[in-house]
């Protein structure tokens, strides 16, 4: 138990690294969010400036679709599992590390 208490002024140190740690699905959630609205008010805005000083009006839905678009990507991006590397994992296996059936034609075994 004394082990666990941290010295007088100091913090207790984490059991686990960033590494380990897994987002939450809120964390998830609110990262995309936030994302896309970063996206949408920063690219919107660029374009709201530009539109302002150019005395034009579509530059600000140019931005928006842009901003929403580059959000999208990064989403995708930072978000999506990654890809196995081409020729590994397929040594006749199943997901499950089993050894896969050999296929037959239909109605033969």
């Amino acid at each position: 138990m004394a082990e666990d208490t941290p010295a007088p002024g100091s913090t207790r140190p984490r059991s686990e690294t960033a590494a380990e740690h897994q987002p939450s699905g809120a964390d998830v959630g609110w990262g995309i969010t936030g994302t896309m609205l970063s996206g949408i008010i920063v690219w919107g805005g660029a374009g709201l400036a530009l539109d302002r000083w150019l005395g034009t009006r579509f530059l600000v839905l140019i931005g928006v679709l842009l901003g929403l678009g580059v959000a999208i990507y990064i989403i995708v991006i930072k978000y999506a599992p990654p890809v196995p590397p081409v020729g590994k994992g397929t040594n006749g296996t199943t997901r499950g590390g089993r050894p896969g059936q050999p296929r037959t034609q239909k109605g033969q075994r």
